[in-house]
C-alpha cells in the first residue's frame, strides 16, 4: 500500500508538471475588478506565515525577491476551493462545469485584487513536499517568483479525494490586492 501511495505522488507531480496546474489571473488588464474605483477594501494586515507559507518565502529570498505577505482572506479562499475540489471531486482551476475557478473563490473572501495566481497539489499521506514539488514545474515556480504578487494564503485539506482513502489536498492562492497596486 505504501508503494502504491508514493507511486501516485510520483505520478500525480509528474502529471501536474505536464497539466499545468498553474493560472494567473491579472484582473486590471481584463476589467476583471469586482469594486468600484474609489471602492477599495481596508488594507488587510500580514498574518503569521504558515509552513507552506514560509516555505515559500524561503524560495522567493533565494531568488532575490521580497516576501509575500500571508493573508487570512486568501487562506479563506484557498479552504474554499480546496473544499469545492473535494465536495465536486475534481482536480482543475475550474470545475467541469466551467465553474469554480480561482477568481471566484478569492473574490468571494474579498479580495479585489490587480493580479492573482493559483497553485494546487494533492499526494498521499507521507507524499513529497508541495512546494519543493512546485519549483520542479514551471508554471508553478513562476507563480511563487512572481515579483508582482505580494500576498499568499495557503489551504491544506486532508481528505478521501480521487481515489486516495487519505490526500492531502493543498491549495495556493497568490494575489496583489488594489489596494497595492
Amino acid at each position: 500500500m505504501a508503494a502504491r501511495a508514493a507511486a501516485a505522488s510520483l505520478i500525480l507531480a509528474v502529471s501536474m508538471a505536464v497539466a499545468g496546474c498553474a493560472q494567473v489571473d491579472v484582473a486590471v488588464d481584463r476589467g476583471l475588478s469586482s469594486k468600484a474605483p474609489g471602492d477599495q477594501a481596508a488594507v488587510e494586515p500580514p498574518a503569521e506565515p504558515s509552513p507552506v507559507e514560509a516555505e515559500t518565502n524561503v524560495q522567493r529570498s533565494e531568488n532575490g525577491l521580497a516576501p509575500l505577505d500571508a493573508s487570512e482572506r486568501l487562506r479563506d479562499s484557498a479552504c474554499a476551493k480546496a473544499d469545492d475540489m473535494i465536495a465536486r471531486d475534481y482536480w482543475g482551476h475550474t470545475a467541469p462545469d466551467g465553474s469554480g475557478g480561482p477568481s471566484t473563490f478569492i473574490r468571494e473572501a474579498g479580495v479585489d485584487y490587480s493580479r492573482a495566481a493559483e497553485n494546487l497539489f494533492y499526494s498521499s499521506a507521507g507524499g513529497p513536499d508541495p512546494v519543493a514539488s512546485w519549483m520542479q514545474s514551471p508554471g508553478h515556480r513562476e507563480n511563487i517568483l512572481d515579483p508582482d504578487l505580494t500576498r499568499v494564503g495557503v489551504c491544506l485539506r486532508t481528505a478521501a479525494y480521487q481515489g486516495l482513502p487519505e490526500a492531502h489536498l493543498y491549495v495556493q492562492h497568490f494575489a496583489t490586492p488594489m489596494s497595492e497596486r
